[in-house]
């Protein structure tokens, strides 16, 4: 069962999907569309992890939530 994520601070909204196997396609609020293989979001993640830390110790909140679906 795939999992939606609402990424936000101030400035931008980002939707994210994970699917089953690990992929995962991002997705900003003008509806611009990013595909990421299983492969490329293991390749990805420490540096995801590393920016949003640096986002969250800097001055803007950054907010996660997970969603029950995107609207398209």
């Amino acid at each position: 069962m795939p999992k939606y994520y609402k990424i936000w601070d101030s400035k931008e909204t980002i939707y994210v999907t994970i699917d089953d196997s690990g992929a995962a396609i991002i997705k900003d609020a003008a509806g611009r569309k990013v595909f990421l293989s299983r492969y490329q979001t293991k390749l990805m993640k420490f540096g995801i992890e590393n920016f949003l830390k640096q986002l969250v110790k800097g001055d803007g909140e950054v907010h996660v939530e997970q969603i029950d679906a995107i609207d398209d």
